[in-house]
This record gives structure tokens, sequence and C-alpha cells, in this order.
């Protein structure tokens, strides 16, 4: 399993269009987790959202159960990334 789903990023990129954004303007970068043991975890790490126009970035948590989708909304809504 990817720590992006497909319908995560679908989500990501139907928000932004929605807002009137560029989805070419934002650039996502995920970054996994190193397991901590040999046992079977569930997969976990980082997605770095960065809006080249403005050189703004957050890093949410990413991976099985998380809510970056979620906690990114909330930072775009707010403003976090600017206006279109």
């Amino acid at each position: 399993m990817p720590l992006i789903t497909d319908s995560e990023m679908d989500d990501f990129d139907a928000v932004i269009l929605k807002a009137g954004f560029d989805v070419n303007d934002f650039h996502v970068v995920d970054f996994e987790d190193e397991p901590t043991a040999k046992e079977q975890h569930p997969i976990t790490g980082t997605v770095t959202v960065h809006r080249i126009s403005t050189d703004h970035a957050i890093t949410y948590r990413a991976g099985q159960g998380s809510t970056w989708v979620a906690d990114f909304l909330v930072d775009f809504y707010t403003g976090e990334y600017g206006r279109p």
C-alpha cells in the first residue's frame, strides 16, 4: 500500500481546482518512515505540500489512518497557501 493513495491525491487536486488555484503550482512530496521492527507495521511517513509560486511549504503526517488531506484543507482554507 502506498503512503499516498490515488483517492487522497484526487481529493487534494479537487480542492485546489475548486478554489481557483492551478494544480501545477503545488508539488507534493512523500517520505516513508523507516520500519522500526521486522514485524509488519502500517506504512507511515510525511507529506510535504509546496506551493511553488510562493515557496511556501507545510509538512503533514501521512500513512494509514492519517488525516493529512483534512489537515491540508484546514490550512488551505484559512489562507496558509495564499490566494490564487
